[in-house]
């Protein structure tokens, strides 16, 4: 009860029609929220490319109309975006990842954010966590970035820290070792393809740094981060 009066719905052409770069978006919520964002926009962002614009305008009144099927284009974007969470979210728990359960968890965007599960750490070589890595948070390659880089270099499979997205006092101690960031906004293909190599993550790996399935050099890893 009562959210109106305190929230912004916030969203943009590039993220709901799949159009990087064209740089115009919107905000809708109550006047007294809404008002300042007004005031403080010119001096963030002004002029807009009245191209985009116009063909924003467009957009959003086609976007009701019924699309490929479905009720109208929003619907069938949610459903194909399920449908890809879905299938990357049933790898990534059956090769030992933990994923939220979203019939109770909101799951608006096109991200996972999983827990690294005990089968997961085991395979995780010892010598690769907690060594010097000046690009990571503190400069120490916690669980987090020590698993990303291995999978990486070894595996073929790209996916994101979770510790950037917490803040360094937070990272450093530890809160964010146990999570990785996986994108859902790849292609069918792309998808299962990293969804076949996370599965044999643990069936193929020793824990050891020399399990022996390290990638083929004309093997490029599946990139199922953002």
């Amino acid at each position: 009860p009562g959210m109106w009066d305190r929230t912004i719905t916030i969203s943009s052409a590039g993220k709901t029609f799949s159009m990087t770069g064209w740089q115009v978006g919107w905000a809708v919520g109550p006047e007294h929220l809404i008002s300042p964002i007004h005031q403080l926009m010119p001096y963030v962002q002004f002029c807009a490319s009245t191209v985009m614009q116009e063909a924003l305008a467009r957009t959003l009144s086609k976007a009701d109309d019924v699309y490929l099927g479905y009720e109208n284009y929003y619907q069938y974007l949610m459903q194909k975006y399920k449908r890809k969470r879905d299938l990357l979210g049933n790898a990534l728990n059956a090769s030992g990842f933990a994923i939220p359960d979203y019939d109770i968890t909101p799951g608006g965007g096109f991200f996972i954010f999983a827990r690294i599960g005990k089968s997961i750490r085991n395979v995780l070589p010892r010598e690769r966590i907690n060594v010097e890595n000046k690009s990571a948070p503190g400069g120490i390659a916690r669980m987090d970035w020590a698993l990303c880089q291995w999978m990486a270099e070894e595996k073929g499979i790209l996916c994101i820290p979770a510790s950037p997205f917490f803040s360094k006092k937070s990272a450093e101690a530890g809160v964010s070792d146990e999570f990785v960031r996986i994108a859902f906004c790849k292609s069918d293909e792309t998808i299962e393809k990293a969804a076949e190599r996370l599965l044999n993550l643990v069936t193929s790996s020793s824990g050891s740094s020399t399990d022996g399935n390290s990638v083929d050099s004309n093997d490029y890893p599946v990139e199922v981060n953002a």
